[in-house]
């Protein structure tokens, strides 16, 4: 397939080394920086660079990633929409979930293969956890996930990112609703201080879920190497998670533990949506923009509760059904 990538930085990287290795041809890159489009497209004999979002070949790709700032985002796929191309888009999906009312809509009308990158619902662990956790009660969990800021220049800026809270910390959002279910109430606190007045770098939160089970998520960028666990407390025992790759070093509910492996999750998630792509199937994706949205909404809540300093109680999210 001739592939697009929108957003030459590290996920643009990612997206067109997979996309390549299994085979497709990618055909064009774009950049607002014009000398970083060309320097990227420079590294694939069929790539050419644009610089202006008007010279993308829509029409003439069959599959395009958008790994642009989240601030960005949502033009792309009105774009990628509008030529009823397959998209592919990095999570967080926007700054705030009210900006994905557009893309939705247009989704709605006019229904395509897409997917979100939430790759921790690629990985193998959790694929495993989710079987056994769906064989027993859950009772809650508990989370944290602490690493260092990210060295590019809009990560730490709101208006472009929507602060580390809402580009990292929704990892473990997205885990939660994935592993346990819809959150229907956050209340959160941080810091009395922050990093020059800037967003918060760190938080803690607490999570009601909408079956009722309670979890926990700490949150930091502050320190110098990242430390993710993660804990699911089940009527039949617990499953840990450790590490970013999320192996799961604990399960007392069968027993079963995958062999600790080197996993290319990022081949692997764009394999799993390149697949769906090729075959038409919206259902071999994990993560659309519908359930995207969902956590979006979550990660908005804390954010809200760290303003107020209220529990946000999560509004009903039963217009976000998939389109397809």
């Amino acid at each position: 397939m001739r592939i697009g990538v929108v957003g030459c930085g590290r996920m643009g990287k990612e997206r067109a080394r997979s996309a390549v290795a299994l085979g497709h041809q990618l055909t064009a890159v774009y950049d607002p920086d014009r000398v970083k489009a060309e320097m990227f497209a420079t590294g694939y004999v069929d790539a050419q660079a644009f610089s202006h979002p008007h010279e993308i070949p829509w029409q003439e790709l069959d599959a395009v990633f958008i790994c642009t700032p989240p601030s960005l985002r949502t033009e792309h796929e009105l774009a990628a929409i509008g030529a009823e191309l397959a998209f592919f888009v990095e999570k967080p999906i926007a700054i705030h979930a009210s900006e994905c009312t557009r893309a939705l809509t247009a989704l709605h009308r006019t229904p395509i293969v897409h997917g979100v990158g939430y790759m921790n619902r690629c990985r193998n662990s959790v694929r495993i956890a989710r079987e056994s956790l769906a064989q027993t009660a859950i009772l809650g969990a508990c989370c944290h996930w602490v690493g260092r800021k990210y060295k590019v220049d809009w990560w730490l800026q709101v208006d472009q990112s929507g602060g580390p809270l809402n580009e990292q910390a929704t990892h473990a959002f997205d885990l939660f609703r994935f592993l346990v279910g819809e959150i229907s109430a956050v209340a959160a606190t941080a810091p009395d201080s922050t990093e020059g007045n800037g967003p918060p770098l760190s938080m803690a939160c607490a999570v009601k879920f909408a079956e009722g089970q309670l979890g926990t998520i700490f949150y930091s960028c502050e320190a110098p190497d990242k430390h993710i666990n993660l804990r699911i407390i089940t009527t039949e025992g617990i499953l840990e998670f450790d590490g970013w790759d999320l192996r799961l070093v604990v399960n007392t509910i069968d027993g079963n533990l995958p062999p600790a492996v080197d996993e290319d999750i990022f081949l692997a998630e764009t394999a799993q949506f390149l697949a769906a792509v090729e075959r038409n199937d919206p259902a071999l994706v994990p993560c659309d923009l519908f359930d995207a949205c969902r956590t979006q909404v979550a990660v908005d809540a804390a954010r809200a509760s760290l303003a107020s300093g209220q529990t946000v109680f999560l509004k009903n999210q039963a217009h976000l059904q998939t389109a397809v």
